[in-house]
């Protein structure tokens, strides 16, 4: 224990850094008595410092009635990552020191440490720090609890013990779990913050980019649990891991309301999330693991907190301000104390790192669940430095918040700035004492009541941790069963229930199921289920089949499911269903997808479905049960999707359906018959249902004029292989009074079925400009040198949105290639719209004269890594503020159309190849320079670039997103395109980006200053 603003121990360890090695050693004996390492910055700039801590404080702009001290700061506290209390009301930090740049990911010449910052005398400023260990490296959390610390050191997690609480380790870190995967492809997205759940479960978070095969030591990999983004949890005497969600990109905060619903906070594609489980949220890109979980839930706010509207004109004069900041959400607290004004109840806070202030939401009861609505930002500061990264209650009514201290961000391409952190204690009024638990750890009724009763969760949560651990507290068992019979208001009852719960107390929660409080009865559902494994991420069959819960039990549930008038309630139903055995979830399922009042709801349909998909394979008649009472056209699109795709193994659960589908309404038909071609997607012959001619009679003998419906029917004819259907759909094509969409989707559905004329076809329809698009994909499935001399001779013919199109044929081929590089050389086709995508893939080819010609015509691509570096340096010195304050930003929004607009998103438009640009931290230009010249020097899986060789001699290049058995999808510049995967004789996958190197090389320097101006512009221009 030491006074604070003592000096640090400097002297450096001599450990090795080859990270691949020691990141799964756990060095915490070896090093003895060691001081701890030097702390050294690693910006490039040696001046680069923060403003003092002090003028840091006086930066924040606060709510009238609020004030703020500096709680601690460097030297006492630098590089804090996490914190959390106990129940002293002390504040254990944990600091980061391993993390670093770019280059090297993780200095393991550092080592990581936890603190304990204690203020002694009341005053808001810690005054005594403890170090409890500084002999962990790649820390992100800290959390107390069951006799010991826990630490998150992924691919690890710790638990060191201290059953005494003397603040001195019992021992060496016991590894409780291992497999959280830090990916070598990437620097951030590992496993963080550890927080203990009201059921009395350790719950944690990880990113997308970093899946990891989770289970304790030695655990053979075929029993470990995948993750791949969500929310995770641990219960610590059952020894039982399991994922809560999975999805999301970054997540970096999350906490429980009063009703101990879960919520989250996500970086990138989408900040607010209501942590159901088991639910499958949306990544930034990709497919889920489980093929039949075709659509992801999105997020649970109605809005972004930055501009996707593109309207420029509505962004002027400050307007983006308004949106809250940026993309990057980091830390969250659900204040639920009553010592702040009114506004702030049961408000969810979250941190947002670019925009330098605390974003604030309400959570309005919307459906089944929630519906996150922005409210003013509060706690903004001018401190170009501030990087907060989490925020907590305390016992004495403030808020806490925690601040990294630096100039970059997650990516970190500045450098780290180790030697700076800080710590803001925020209160409003005069505060209020601390309740704390007993110094001696002896609890009173009068105590533990009052705490339940009280809104702020503080003490409460803290008395069940020590329940949860083994804490005595002999009236525990009646005093909790006592108020959960009697307590008028529902909050006290809920942490009756999670006390007895987390304590291991023998209750008949089914006896509350019943119960006229719906948050009751969804707790009870919980808790009766939470037993029953769960796990389907990684395919449509469950690796670890549950035992049916009880007749009588599962009956009831059944009975909930027909008549609870909850939706809440109906929700915990449809979670439970994949923790039940497939028999059981076919009658639950049924009886929930049946009440037509939760058709449209935003999180129902997905829930149910992520239950019963795997039906498809293990009872398919059992989904077309389900299939008979549902309405909602999702559940039906995605039930008869699932059956349409295993037509060649199974075709009796497809047919069933269209006998079926005769009888059902117009709009139930479109959606089943949407699913069925949906799932015969890239397919060019498929077999013919038994049923099919008797449904498509019945269709044409009704009074049906739904013209989508006729086009489906006309399409999926033609797949079945009706040759008349194939004469109708070509005189459609050519109808030039029919509807262009229709005449459109006619041509692709020619164009996937081959005809023998299909080649005359199309080159009828190549000045067509309504039609050109889709008749020159079809001339690509043609190997003839003399037609890639007639496409590029016709670019100029093109319009200019169909000429992208046109460019991707011409560079499929590497005689088509040649004709296309002949007419740029010739002046015909101008340099500048051949991309740096098209320049890569023609040098990609193996023909040596093709790779010359090109570096003559566009330019040389430069490959190593000192080539990179030195053009972000050529490129930094150019694009000074003075040029980039006189760019063109109109002339700068068009060359990103034509540069980045077709694989990112920015103000709501754009394609999804890559991620979105809108809230990111372009405003940096180190980290525009980095990203756009050096792409390939992080590269997270989902970006990886395939390279497919097709059967017909075509080459394709993108990113491929869905596949199954059959098909997969690529993304690729100018859209998705399905293929079979008996067409593919060469399939690579590319350690590069699909972002290319040599973005720039066709630009004169003018339009490049043009287009990074823009890019850092924070709203649209016109």
């Amino acid at each position: 224990m030491e006074k604070m603003h003592s000096p640090l121990p400097c002297q450096r360890t001599g450990i090795p850094t080859k990270i691949h090695v020691l990141f799964l050693v756990l060095w915490f004996g070896s090093l003895g008595a060691e001081e701890f390492p030097e702390i050294r910055n690693s910006e490039p700039d040696p001046n680069a410092q923060p403003p003092p801590a002090a003028e840091a404080l006086k930066m924040f702009d606060l709510p009238e009635g609020f004030s703020a001290t500096l709680f601690a700061s460097e030297p006492d506290l630098r590089n804090p990552i996490a914190m959390t209390w106990d129940g002293r009301g002390r504040l254990w930090v944990a600091e980061n020191y391993t993390y670093a740049e770019r280059a090297t990911r993780f200095d393991l010449t550092m080592r990581d440490r936890v603190l304990i910052l204690e203020d002694t005398d009341g005053d808001g400023v810690a005054d005594r720090r403890t170090v409890f260990t500084d002999k962990v490296n790649m820390l992100t959390s800290v959390e107390l609890g069951h006799g010991g610390v826990w630490l998150m050191c992924p691919p690890r997690l710790l638990f060191v013990p201290d059953a005494d609480g003397d603040d001195v380790p019992d021992g060496e870190p016991v590894v409780v779990l291992d497999g959280f995967t830090v990916a070598e492809a990437n620097y951030h997205n590992f496993a963080n913050g550890l927080r203990w759940g009201p059921d009395g479960w350790l719950y944690g978070r990880v990113g997308h980019a970093c899946p990891g095969l989770v289970g304790a030591p030695g655990t053979p990999e075929s029993d470990r649990i995948p993750t791949k983004g969500g929310i995770w949890r641990f219960h610590p005497e059952w020894k039982v891991f399991e994922m809560v969600t999975h999805g999301t990109t970054n997540p970096w905060g999350h906490d429980w309301d009063r009703h101990g619903e879960l919520f989250f906070i996500n970086t990138v594609n989408g900040h607010l999330w209501h942590g159901i489980p088991g639910a499958h949220f949306k990544e930034r890109s990709g497919a889920d693991p489980n093929p039949y979980f075709y659509e992801r839930l999105d997020m649970h706010a109605d809005h972004w907190h930055f501009d996707t509207s593109g309207k420029w004109s509505e962004s002027r004069d400050g307007a983006a301000d308004a949106y809250g900041g940026g993309h990057a959400h980091v830390g969250m607290m659900i204040y639920q104390g009553r010592d702040w004004p009114e506004r702030f109840h049961d408000r969810l806070f979250t941190l947002n790192m670019h925009g330098f202030r605390t974003n604030v939401e309400r959570l309005d009861r919307e459906g089944s669940g929630y519906l996150g609505r922005h409210e003013p930002d509060i706690f903004r500061t001018e401190d170009p430095w501030f990087r907060g990264i989490d925020i907590r209650a305390g016992a004495d009514g403030a808020v806490y918040l925690l601040d990294w201290s630096d100039t970059g961000e997650c990516h970190e391409h500045t450098g780290v700035h180790r030697s700076s952190g800080r710590l803001y204690r925020i209160q409003y009024g005069e505060g209020k004492k601390a309740n704390l638990m007993p110094a001696d750890g002896v609890l009173t009724a009068s105590l533990v009541t009052a705490a339940m009763r009280e809104p702020d969760p503080w003490l409460d949560r803290r008395i069940r941790r020590h329940l949860a651990g083994g804490g005595t507290f002999p009236e525990a068992s009646s005093l909790f069963s006592a108020m959960l019979r009697e307590e008028e208001e529902v909050v006290p009852r809920l942490r009756a229930m999670w006390h007895l719960h987390a304590m291991g107390e023998k209750f008949d929660w089914s006896s509350l199921l019943d119960d006229g409080e719906e948050r009751v009865r969804i707790w009870a559902i919980r808790f009766l289920t939470e037993r029953q494994p769960i796990d389907v991420l990684t395919g449509p069959m469950p690796h670890r089949m549950p035992a049916p819960l009880a007749g009588d039990l599962f009956s009831r549930f059944v009975a909930m499911a027909r008549r609870d008038d909850s939706a809440p309630v109906r929700l915990a139903l449809a979670s439970t269903l994949q923790r039940l055995p497939f028999a059981q979830r076919t009658a639950l399922g049924e009886a929930l997808a049946a009440r037509d009042e939760d058709a449209h709801d935003h999180n129902l349909p997905h829930l149910i479905w992520f239950g019963i998909s795997p039906l498809a394979e293990s009872d398919p008649l059992a989904l077309v049960r389900i299939a008979e009472t549902c309405s909602w056209p999702e559940t039906l699109r995605w039930i008869a999707r699932s059956l349409t795709s295993r037509i060649e193994k199974d075709p009796a659960g497809l047919d069933a359906l269209l006998t079926m589908t005769k009888k059902r309404e117009s709009a139930e038909r479109l959606a089943l018959l949407t699913g069925v071609s949906e799932g015969l997607q890239g397919w060019r012959k498929a077999p013919k249902p038994e049923s099919w001619d008797d449904l498509v009679a019945a269709l044409a003998g009704g009074a049906e004029t739904d013209e989508s419906l006729a086009g489906l029917v006309r399409e999926l004819n033609v797949l079945f292989g009706d040759g008349r259907a194939l004469d109708e759909i070509k005189a459609l094509v050519r109808n030039e009074n029919a509807d262009l969409a229709m005449r459109k989707s006619a041509l692709e559905t020619l164009i996937a079925n081959r005809p023998d004329d299909l080649r005359k076809l199309c080159e009828d329809f190549l000045g067509d400009r309504h039609l050109q698009v889709e008749a020159v994909k079809g001339l690509a499935l043609f190997e003839d040198p003399a037609l890639g001399v007639t496409l590029a001779k016709r670019y100029r013919k093109f319009g200019e949105s169909a000429r992208p199109a046109l460019l991707e044929v011409l560079v499929s081929r590497p005689a088509w290639a040649a004709a296309l590089l002949g007419e740029i050389e010739a002046g015909a086709i101008p340099k500048s719209d051949l991309s740096a995508f098209h320049a890569r893939q023609i040098n990609a080819f193996p023909e040596k004269e093709l790779r010359d010609t090109l570096a003559r015509v566009w330019g040389e691509l430069r490959e190593s890594s000192e080539d990179k570096r030195k053009l972000i340096e050529e490129w930094t010195a150019k694009l000074t503020p003075e040029r980039l304050a006189a760019a063109n930003l109109s002339s700068g929004r068009q060359l990103y159309a034509g540069i980045c607009g077709a694989c990112h998103v920015l103000y709501g438009a754009g394609g999804s190849i890559g991620p979105d640009l809108t809230g990111s931290n372009r405003n940096e230009l180190g980290y525009l320079l980095e990203n756009i010249l050096d792409p390939g020097a992080v590269v997270s899986a989902d970006y990886r670039m395939s390279l497919l060789t097709l059967a017909d001699g075509r080459v394709l290049t993108g990113v491929v997103g869905e596949e199954n058995d059959r098909t997969l999808t690529l993304r690729q510049l100018t859209g998705e395109i399905v293929l079979e995967k008996s067409g593919i004789a060469k399939r690579e996958v590319a350690p590069v980006s699909m972002m290319p190197e040599g973005l720039l090389l066709a630009f004169e320097e003018e339009q490049v200053i043009d287009l990074i101006a823009y890019l850092q512009h924070p709203v649209q221009v016109e």
